[in-house]
């Protein structure tokens, strides 16, 4: 056999069984003897006896969604049970294997794995990339792979899914190579002019024959940038850039850098990565880009999607960053953990600054651990921008906090020097000031406590402040009545005793030229933390999408503060009572609002906090506002809706897609949503595929795999991976709707 340098993707065709596996009994000494062997780790188990069911399944896979909804089980975690699961699958191998690592970009629980029945490796947070040297277990042919997952253990406090949940693959080198997880990608910048550095690690250098090609092309494919140098065990190359084009949100310009490592005439190994060139500078007075003052304007996000939980791929992914850019976000914090390379290379191409995070709070071998494992898969990235180290700690303003901070910071150094380092910090910025952590960051991270940031900045006046947590704002999409299960849309309602309301925090933020800027409390729902409700409800109010991404209106607010083109929204919608008292309000950045009610003026009315609010008797027809600011106007019109004429189904996903995300709509006989309809429908696919339903509701305790649903406000959606032809949906009184995938 030939050595070969590939990457086999170990994602389809794995068997999943829920629970514990039946042991051989303790009396069974020749098993458990044989156990404790290489090769034999897995003989105690009875793994394929009858009574064990197991499960086909393709990653990512999330076990914990499909549990049924238990309200004995923790409500931070959406009153999901948490368990125990094991994962299998089978490949073959028929080349000389020389280097072999087993890599798992996440698995939610704690795990133990097996490659042919050996223990290769344990793994202890759900949220950090880990690998594991298996060359000396693999075998000529029909290979295994085992996967114990303890669920029960708990790292944070809102649903975290269970099951691996990223990527797997098994990659596959000769001897001479490139160690990835060592490549260091990054841009430069020497007076005027920008550079790409490019720093690698080889292994298997026996002699200095080795050379390293490194080719950089740019966004259109044209070669821009060309050396040759001899190899090393580490080896550089500085390559300058002319007319360089630099990343940001607005314009995330990427660049091509091909590594290439030759013997000869014989090419050994080749890695190819994205860059994007860019300069960022921290001053007192905040963050610069590209040299010029940039607010940050930023949300937070936990992973989990509707119908999925946490196993989102990348089209997943895609759709929600383009979402969070819709809103006009220019910066996402991955709260509260290390995120997947797919979500880093979705901001790179998209334009989303990130906050990575660590999940754990500790000095320990095992965190410092994952600590490097997420700055290695984050540091690559030009999206990335800073590191936070904690959220929200008990210690954060005592002696062991920042003991645990300064070792925590200490080591991220010996990976990353390119990058400011802070923490979020939810109380005691002002106390216990030579004990606190915020003596150690690098710029001051705050969550919440807006009121503070002047007193803050007189005992702080060399470094920014930095909004790292804000304005959690309680709405449900489509309704404009509080009751014991929603909330209105008129953000009115926020949780007063430990945060400040979306207009107090914008107001603070653009205030004080120190606040480089802030991250708003959430982008999306998620599942579990429903607080300050409980059961029935499963999942937060705060998001500024719904747990599909569907738009509520206090969207629309939050894009009044963070876009800078006129933006205007009119609600509620207009289906009441004939006389009904309705409150109508437009969330706006203009200066005034002009109202028509079935084209009849209304009054004009001056904006405060980016607002402005009628009480209007409902008449059918339709309401209008015209915004204006300056010279511009910008109008919104809502209308009194027919009855439901069809199903419309809009794909957001594009052809050849794995996965397929359908949002589904009631319409009336104008296409416009009828957005009081909350009627049943049910769907099915052709051809081979798993399908997955939400519809943003909180209290809604349908099985994210049933095939039927309740619209609500009008809306749902269908999440259909695999290889479905089409995809058919039913309501009762209607024609059947149906959309066939290329």
């Amino acid at each position: 056999m030939k050595a070969t340098n590939k990457t086999i993707l170990l994602m389809n065709n794995w068997l999943f069984h829920k629970g514990e596996l039946p042991c051989k009994p303790e009396s069974d000494h020749a098993a458990t003897y044989l156990s404790n062997m290489a090769g034999y780790g897995l003989s105690l188990y009875d793994m394929f006896v009858e009574d064990v069911s197991w499960e086909n399944v393709n990653l990512p896979h999330d076990w914990m969604v499909d549990e049924p909804f238990d309200t004995s089980s923790a409500v931070a975690g959406g009153f999901k049970k948490r368990g125990s699961g094991w994962y299998y699958c089978e490949f073959e191998l028929d080349e000389k294997i020389e280097v072999a690592n087993l890599i798992f970009e996440g698995v939610l629980g704690q795990c133990r794995v097996y490659v042919n029945g050996t223990v290769a490796g344990r793994n202890f947070s759900g949220y950090n990339k880990f690998s594991f040297d298996v060359e000396p277990y693999l075998l000529e042919g029909k290979n295994t792979i085992a996967v114990y997952v303890d669920g029960a253990h708990r790292e944070g406090w809102w649903y975290e899914g269970a099951g691996i949940y990223r990527a797997v693959y098994l990659q596959l080198k000769e001897s001479l190579h490139f160690c990835e997880d060592d490549a260091f990608f990054r841009s430069e910048k020497c007076e005027k002019d920008f550079y790409i550095n490019t720093t690698l690690a080889i292994s298997g250098l026996e002699d200095s024959a080795a050379t390293v090609l490194v080719t950089v092309f740019d966004q259109e494919g044209k070669k821009v940038a060309k050396n040759r140098v001899y190899a090393a065990a580490k080896t550089e190359v500085l390559q300058k850039i002319k007319k360089a084009h630099l990343w940001s949100p607005e314009t995330p310009y990427l660049y091509t850098v091909k590594c290439e490592l030759f013997k000869g005439r014989k090419k050994y190994d080749e890695i190819t990565k994205t860059v994007g060139i860019r300069e960022i500078c921290w001053t007192a007075d905040g963050m610069y880009l590209n040299g010029q003052p940039y607010k940050i304007k930023g949300i937070c996000c936990h992973q989990d999607h509707s119908g999925v939980g946490a196993a989102v791929t990348k089209e997943i992914i895609d759709y929600r960053v383009k979402i969070l850019k819709s809103l006009g976000a220019n910066s996402y914090r991955c709260a509260h953990h290390a995120v997947s390379e797919d979500l880093l290379s979705a901001c790179d191409r998209y334009g989303l600054l990130v906050m990575a995070e660590n999940r754990n709070f500790a000095a320990s071998d095992e965190v410092l651990g994952q600590l490097e494992s997420m700055v290695k898969v984050s540091r690559n990235h030009p999206s990335v921008f800073m590191y936070s180290l904690f959220n929200e700690e008990r210690w954060q303003s005592e002696p062991n906090g920042q003991k645990i901070f300064r070792k925590m910071h200490k080591h991220l150094l010996n990976f990353d020097t390119t990058r400011i380092v802070a923490g979020a910090q939810s109380a005691g910025p002002l106390n216990k000031e030579s004990h606190n952590t915020v003596q150690v960051m690098d710029i001051i991270g705050v969550n919440y406590n807006v009121k503070d940031y002047a007193e803050i900045h007189k005992k702080f006046p060399d470094r920014c402040i930095l909004g790292t947590e804000n304005c959690p704002t309680y709405a449900t999409r489509a309704v404009y009545k509080n009751d014991e299960n929603y909330y209105d849309n008129y953000a009115t309602e926020w949780p007063k005793d430990w945060s400040q309301s979306i207009e107090e925090t914008m107001d603070a933020v653009n205030k004080y030229p120190f606040v480089a800027g802030c991250f708003a409390w959430s982008g999306f729902d998620y599942r579990g933390e429903p607080q300050p409700k409980s059961w029935p409800s499963v999942s937060s109010h705060w998001g500024f999408t719904d747990y599909c991404g569907f738009y509520k209106d206090t969207a629309y607010l939050l894009m009044a503060y963070y876009k800078k083109e006129l933006t205007a929204h009119l609600f509620p919608h207009w289906n009441w009572r004939k006389g009904e008292m309705v409150r109508v309000c437009a969330y706006t950045n203009a200066d005034t609002v002009d109202l028509f009610v079935n084209d009849a003026f209304f009054g004009t009315q001056k904006v405060a906090d980016n607002r402005v609010l009628w009480k209007v008797p409902f008449r059918e027809g339709n309401i209008k506002i015209v915004a204006k600011r300056q010279n511009e106007t910008v109008t919104d019109i809502r209308y009194t809706t027919g009855k439901v004429a069809e199903i419309e189904l809009t794909e957001v996903t594009k052809e050849g897609d794995t996965t397929r995300i359908i949002n589904v709509s009631a319409v009336d006989k104008n296409g416009n949503i009828v957005p009081t309809f909350n009627g049943e429908i049910e769907f099915s696919t052709e051809g081979d595929a798993i399908t997955y339903v939400g519809n943003g509701d909180p209290i809604n305790h349908v099985s994210e795999k049933s095939k039927r649903i309740a619209l609500f406000g009008g809306m749902a959606q269908i999440i259909v991976r695999g290889s479905a032809k089409s995809l058919s949906v039913a309501c009762k009184g209607l024609k059947n709707a149906k959309i066939n995938f290329k």
